[in-house]
């Protein structure tokens, strides 16, 4: 094994981004480890014009540049660009924890670089296109969703089910209940059978509700005089409402009362 300490400024990032965010705690974690305990696995590179690419280990990198290492050990292996992708792959689809998303983001690069289709780069990492598909899905999700994905707070599987919800304003709501109550994948899937089971009904009444409210915001309750039902323009407040001349009217009404019990 060629193990040889190769300065930080002469390594070169991944060609094949997998692991575009790394989670705050276990990053933490990994430089606590290094710090104490020292690198375990060094770097995996290859050769690239005078300087060095990552195959595997950018995550322990992060972390070496975090503790102020100059240099890191790293195993060199002389390969091309099909072996140099499989380690990486390898690196990140099998020993690490990776987010769907970022998954999601890699089999796509892979398929626009390549022009390949989503089965054939499944079936290049021994998965059906199923399997690409469902996670190339989750890159057309929309900004919101994506950042609750991969910050961990919605599971990608969910997520993906939401979709299935054509509804905007009903999706967004349930998304945000998906994310404050913690709902399973389980409960988050019943929710889009059951729209797509009484998907006009919803619609409608989700339209109609969304009118109501615009309706509402827009032009104040109208009030009429109990009395006589003449309509108080532009007046909002209480449900009853007398005009002036009721008012007058039950006043003088009230005096004559007064005046007759005297």
């Amino acid at each position: 094994m060629d193990v040889r300490s190769i300065p930080l400024e002469e390594l070169l990032p991944p060609l094949y981004p997998v692991r575009t965010h790394a989670d705050d705690d276990k990053m933490r974690e990994l430089v606590r480890s290094i710090a104490t305990k020292g690198l375990l696995h060094p770097l995996v590179v290859t050769p690239e014009d005078g300087n060095y690419r990552i195959l595997a280990g950018h995550r322990r990198l992060i972390a070496i540049r975090g503790l102020g290492w100059q240099d890191v050990p790293c195993h060199v292996m002389d390969l091309d660009g099909r072996k140099a992708e499989d380690i990486t792959v390898e690196e990140n689809l099998v020993r690490e924890d990776i987010n769907d998303l970022d998954l999601g983001y890699f089999l796509k690069h892979i398929c626009d670089r390549e022009g390949l289709t989503q089965r054939q780069v499944a079936e290049r990492y021994g998965h059906s296109g199923a399997w690409a598909n469902r996670y190339i899905r989750l890159t057309k999700l929309d900004d919101d969703t994506q950042m609750a994905v991969q910050e961990g707070v919605l599971d990608g599987r969910a997520a993906l089910e939401l979709q299935r919800v054509d509804n905007e304003d009903l999706r967004k709501v349930w998304t945000r209940e998906a994310i404050v109550y913690g709902h399973s994948v389980t409960r988050v899937r019943q929710q889009a059978d059951q729209y797509q089971r009484n998907k006009q009904v919803v619609d409608q009444a989700v339209e109609t509700a969304q009118e109501v409210r615009e309706e509402q915001a827009t032009s104040p309750y109208q009030l009429y005089c109990v009395g006589c039902g003449t309509p108080a323009l532009e007046r909002s407040g209480s449900m009853a409402w007398l005009c002036v001349g009721c008012l007058r009217a039950i006043d003088e009404a009230a005096q004559r009362q007064a005046v007759a019990e005297e």
